[in-house]
């Protein structure tokens, strides 16, 4: 059996529940199934329990001066101890067979001595049961054996008073009743732990199957449009350019062959931003959010000399209200592409009738969390369509040439994030993202 182990959030990692769970697990690598180290969880915590009924039997037949007993709770402790080990260090199935063994072994002793009322009995629900939920599906064959030698031992401990351990002697009836409730107690608590143990994996798991489904559903949506859509875009600038070719060709000057030339290199730069874009895409749905410290600064910056082919750039204002020393841990490559495309949404969308066009960046730290804002005084959008504005493949406007995957891309993005984008616009007036990230 692999080695298993889930990964713990950092807010969690100064509390008690993180202390057991770093206790079991150990330096066992990381994995993503959640049933395998739930199950490494159980396992651990089951050895443990045995370990503590040991102890405290040991204890008491101790009070009582029945040190005969003391052996086979050393026994029990130390098997327990092992079966710990095992499991701490990755080797889950020799840990459960050994707690298995130890515990029915131990069981049968003490049933076998002819005195039920002590409710030993109530240990082979506990063993049985356990042995069912830790090996599960893959040892099925394995699981059918344990669960007869269960029954057997629990049948013949009963029926056939062996008397391998010596009958004790100075337990009180007092103390015999306070025996059978420590194991009635005892089996009915882990055991109801186990069930619900079993449950709540089974519960993560298939609310990770529905979680699943309803993307692969989203996807199926979006790759129907997607064709639909991606296939238009790419035919209208290769049209462009079969046209302009067939105009080239016939051409007699050489005005004409360099207007084509330039139209053309247009047409190119159109396929080639909806090409960024579907990249874009594919590496926000397909590759891990790899978060590091970034100087929000430097990464506008940054965004606005890429954006520094679009003309209509020099014929507006830009501001940028952000402390210099400000810092922001998140993925780069996610957070320019953000950038990018609300900061290029913003200039290519000024309004060329208004004397003072501007954009205006602003950042900072609000209540433990990263706000940016970009906003500017360009055509803004009417209310109809600003409720549709993330969808894929969705145009606003007929000015301009976009693909509409544009904020589609940005809304995905900053999910992915975990972060939220909301839009505040006038038309005529203006518009105002807001995108809104964890600040760690």
């Amino acid at each position: 059996m692999a080695s298993t182990r889930t990964s713990y959030p950092p807010e969690k990692r100064n509390t008690i529940s993180y202390f057991f769970q770093k206790l079991i697990f150990g330096n066992q690598q990381d994995v993503n199934e959640f049933s395998d180290s739930k199950m490494t969880m159980l396992r651990g915590q089951f050895a443990l329990v045995a370990m503590a009924v040991g102890i405290t039997y040991a204890l008491i037949v101790m009070i009582q001066g029945e040190f005969n007993f003391i052996p086979w709770h050393i026994l029990l402790i130390g098997g327990s101890g092992l079966s710990f080990y095992l499991n701490r260090t990755g080797k889950h199935l020799a840990s459960t067979l050994l707690i298995f063994t130890l515990c029915n072994a131990f069981v049968y002793l003490f049933s076998s001595v002819g005195r039920p009322q002590d409710g030993m009995f109530f240990f082979f629900f506990i063993t049985n049961t356990l042995s069912i939920v830790l090996l599960g599906y893959r040892y099925q064959w394995l699981i059918v054996i344990l669960v007869l030698l269960t029954l057997f031992l629990a049948v013949f401990a009963y029926l056939v008073p062996t008397m391998i351990a010596p009958v004790p002697k100075n337990i009180t009836p007092q103390v015999e009743r306070a025996i059978f409730l420590i194991n009635l107690v005892v089996s009915l608590l882990f055991g109801s732990y186990v069930l619900v143990s079993l449950i709540r994996a089974n519960h993560t798991v298939e609310s990770k199957l529905i979680s699943q489904h309803k993307e692969v559903t989203k996807t199926n949506e979006e790759l129907d449009r997607f064709v639909y859509s991606a296939s238009h875009d790419m035919r209208a600038p290769l049209s462009s350019l079969l046209g302009l070719i067939t105009i080239a060709e016939k051409t007699q000057t050489p005005q004409e062959t360099a207007m084509c030339l330039k139209m053309m290199r247009e047409r190119i730069g159109v396929m080639e931003g909806f090409l960024k874009e579907i990249t874009d895409y594919s590496r926000n749905v397909r590759t891990e959010v790899d978060k590091k410290p970034l100087r929000v600064l430097d990464c506008i910056q940054a965004s606005l000399s890429s954006l520094g082919f679009l003309s209509e750039r020099e014929r507006i204002n830009i501001s940028i209200q952000v402390d210099p020393d400000l810092i922001l841990y998140t993925d780069e490559p996610r957070f320019a592409v953000v950038l990018n495309n609300l900061i290029g949404n913003a200039i290519k969308y000024y309004d060329s009738q208004k004397s003072d066009p501007y954009i205006k960046i602003k950042a900072a730290i609000h209540k433990e969390q990263f706000e940016l804002t970009v906003e500017d005084n360009g055509a803004g959008i009417s209310p109809e369509h600003q409720v549709r504005i993330f969808e894929m493949f969705y145009r606003a406007t007929t000015r301009g040439e976009g693909s509409g995957l544009g904020l589609y891309i940005v809304r995905e993005t900053v999910q992915k994030l975990g972060g939220t984008i909301t839009v505040n616009s006038t038309s005529g007036k203006g518009s105002s993202f807001i995108v809104q990230l964890p600040k760690a």
